[in-house]
């Protein structure tokens, strides 16, 4: 082996050896945007009558994080807006897209109309949030005004009712306090080295399947180049269970039980800037839902969510 190419192993093997603390960092003033994507798939199966059927949604998101202050201790003061939401949707009847930066281009449906109205309540409205330096969420205000705020823009739309449910159920404080937990993970207390691995909670669900808890896994993969141009590669397991059921729709004798759930993904991470440069995350979330047809039979059918959601930072 010539000497500059076993220097240059030696000096890998030495970089992933030591120990890196992992933390994020942030300015007073400066503005960080990062792009928010989530592909979605649900296939319903075994409905007596019915076809099986399936659903595809993209949804892409532009979000805007404004420095107001940081404190001694490094918790970030910020105002968070959603700066573009683009949604393409492909159900059973046909494709429905809109565009907040292109209006004129959405469907005819009027499931798109009723789009324009939800995302325009969105669009621009700041959320208050405090982040620690080991991504824990010390504040979230803002949702129920924004819930607010998509409530008034919704009235009288009967298109509305199932979407503006989804919304409300992404929107809460609650809900933006576990997006944020996800988007900014969790980062080790202390130092890591390669191999190392730490634990993290996360609480998720919505009024249809119920109370989630989600166990995720931290492992430091990796350590790429040094100084200023340090990335950690992290790799991210999550396992799933259904801690609570969800009420029964309208009295109606209905009800879901999650199946094995679980997710992986991987994070890369600027060490010297304090920043999400990438973060990824595939998860798999099988149910069956059992309920009682109108002439009093039972009737078991199975659905399959599947995700695919990504974060990037978006660079001056």
């Amino acid at each position: 082996m010539k000497a500059a190419t076993l220097a240059a192993v030696l000096l890998a093997a030495s970089v992933q050896a030591q120990p890196v603390t992992l933390r994020y960092h942030w300015t007073k003033g400066e503005v960080v945007e990062y792009r928010f994507t989530l592909q979605t798939s649900s296939s319903v199966s075994g409905i007596p009558g019915r076809d099986d059927s399936s659903t595809q949604q993209n949804v892409t998101q532009r979000i805007r994080l404004t420095v107001d202050d940081v404190s001694a201790d490094g918790v970030a003061s910020m105002h968070e807006m959603v700066t573009q939401i683009r949604s393409e949707m492909q159900t059973p009847t046909g494709k429905v897209t809109y565009d907040t930066t292109e209006p004129g281009k959405a469907s005819d449906d009027p499931v798109a109309g009723t789009m324009a109205k939800m995302f325009g309540a969105i669009i621009g409205e700041p959320i208050a949030i405090a982040l620690g330096p080991d991504g824990s969420v010390r504040k979230v205000e803002g949702g129920s005004r924004l819930i607010d705020r998509i409530g008034e823009s919704i009235k009288a739309d009967r298109n509305a009712v199932m979407m503006s449910q989804a919304l409300r159920s992404l929107y809460s404080d609650e809900a933006l306090r576990s997006m944020l937990q996800q988007t900014f993970s969790r980062l080790p207390d202390g130092p890591v080295k390669a191999g190392d691995t730490w634990n993290g909670q996360l609480a998720l669900g919505n009024e249809t399947i119920g109370r989630i808890a989600a166990a995720l896994t931290f492992t430091l993969k990796g350590l790429d180049g040094a100084g200023p141009s340090q990335r950690a590669v992290i790799g991210t397991a999550m396992k799933l269970t259904q801690e609570v059921r969800p009420p029964a729709a309208g009295g109606a004798r209905l009800s879901l039980t999650l199946g094995d759930s679980h997710g992986e993904g991987e994070i890369r991470f600027d060490v010297a800037r304090g920043r999400i440069l990438r973060s990824t995350m595939k998860t798999e979330m099988p149910s069956t839902v059992n309920m009682t047809a109108p002439d009093g039979s039972p009737v078991t059918f199975r659905n399959r969510v599947t995700t695919s959601a990504a974060v990037e930072l978006i660079e001056k």
